[in-house]
């Protein structure tokens, strides 16, 4: 937004400049060929024999055309220095926009590469195994508490028999997979990056 504006302005002021400029340089080229038209008249007159108030008439003429040009001129300097002065304020916020743009583009060129760094490292990261098992390989029967310790009471599917339950302790293993904790009907078995969490009577 700020650059725009700038733009704007700065496009305002070149387009107002060179137009004072042509007006002032076209009215001074008119006032200089009606300087010289009439000095041509002079030339004339003088070169005939006129009466002496024509010739001081022309003479006058002469003198206010010239004196109308000088102070066009000093206008035209004038203007041009006016224009000048005012173009320095918008150069100076040119300048200081160019260098909030750069400072702006450097701090997106650098979010990009951490965006892009992210997005690699994300994209080279391992893929973590599900946290729990698809079929559970067994099934939590109750929980029992023996010489101080307490035991969770487990029996493989489809089991037939009481001789096929099995007292497994925190951090003993059964088919591969090790009871990390045992509250109370709830146990929870750990196997590689799986989790199975059982609850009795399920």
């Amino acid at each position: 937004m700020l650059k725009r504006l700038a733009y704007l302005t700065t496009g305002a002021a070149l387009l107002l400049l060179p137009a004072a400029v042509f007006w002032c340089f076209n009215r001074l080229n008119t006032l200089a060929l009606t300087q010289q038209q009439t000095q041509r008249q002079i030339t004339q007159w003088r070169d005939q024999p006129q009466p002496d108030s024509n010739y001081r008439e022309l003479e006058v003429a002469v003198k206010d055309i010239t004196g109308r040009t000088e102070a066009l001129a000093r206008q035209l300097d004038d203007a041009t220095r006016d224009q000048a002065e005012r173009l320095n304020p918008i150069n100076e916020l040119l300048k200081e926009l160019k260098g909030q743009i750069q400072t702006l583009s450097a701090s997106y060129q650098h979010l990009q590469q951490q965006t892009a760094t992210r997005s690699r490292a994300k994209a080279k990261r391992p893929v973590p195994s599900p946290l729990w098992a698809a079929k559970a390989p067994f099934s939590l029967i109750s929980s029992e508490f023996r010489a101080g310790r307490q035991f969770a009471v487990i029996a493989p599917s489809g089991y037939r028999s009481l001789s096929q339950l099995q007292l497994v302790a925190p951090g003993d293993s059964v088919q591969g997979w090790q009871l990390l904790q045992l509250d109370g009907s709830n146990a929870t078995f750990r196997k590689g990056g799986q989790r199975l969490m059982l609850n009795a009577g399920e």
